[in-house]
């Protein structure tokens, strides 16, 4: 069977959970294709970034069925990738275009379940050194809970 024909009866089958989660992976293919992200996983969550100042960067993301976890929470792994993509725009943003920031440790406390709408990120340096930078970033629900938060270390490279 190729892969069309799979699709079509997976389609007829699915539940509509199943619909949206398929619906949301072809829209993100989509969005990546034409280049409204530079990577999968931003456009698969469909992550909306916005810079406050010159350290500081929200990243929104839609709660969907695609991130719940087994108990229809948001992942743990999932929401640490929106924290760790935050931090690691915040730093790459303070870089000239020959530098990179690399996530080179990352510590995470949760504290509720991500549950509700969205998740929203906010993300900032605290530290910009010669090798490393060093920033921090919480998450919060669309009732302005606090879901978790997060610090981690950034090392330099040369593009």
């Amino acid at each position: 069977m190729d892969l069309m024909n799979e699709m079509e009866a997976y389609w007829n089958e699915a539940s509509e959970e199943e619909k949206v989660v398929l619906t949301g992976i072809m829209k993100g293919l989509k969005r990546k294709r034409e280049n409204a992200y530079s990577t999968y996983i931003s456009s698969l969550m469909d992550m909306q970034l916005r810079k406050l100042n010159e350290s500081t960067v929200e990243v929104t993301i839609p709660v969907t069925p695609f991130l719940d976890n087994t108990i229809g929470i948001v992942h743990g792994g999932l929401t640490a990738t929106l924290m760790d993509t935050a931090m690691g725009t915040a730093a790459n943003l303070s870089l000239p275009e020959n530098s990179a920031a690399v996530t080179s440790e990352m510590k995470i406390n949760y504290t509720s379940p991500g549950t509700g709408k969205f998740l929203r990120c906010v993300a900032q340096v605290l530290h910009h050194g010669k090798n490393v930078i060093v920033t921090e970033a919480k998450v919060y629900g669309d009732q302005e809970q606090l879901v978790s938060l997060s610090t981690g270390t950034f090392f330099i490279i040369k593009k």
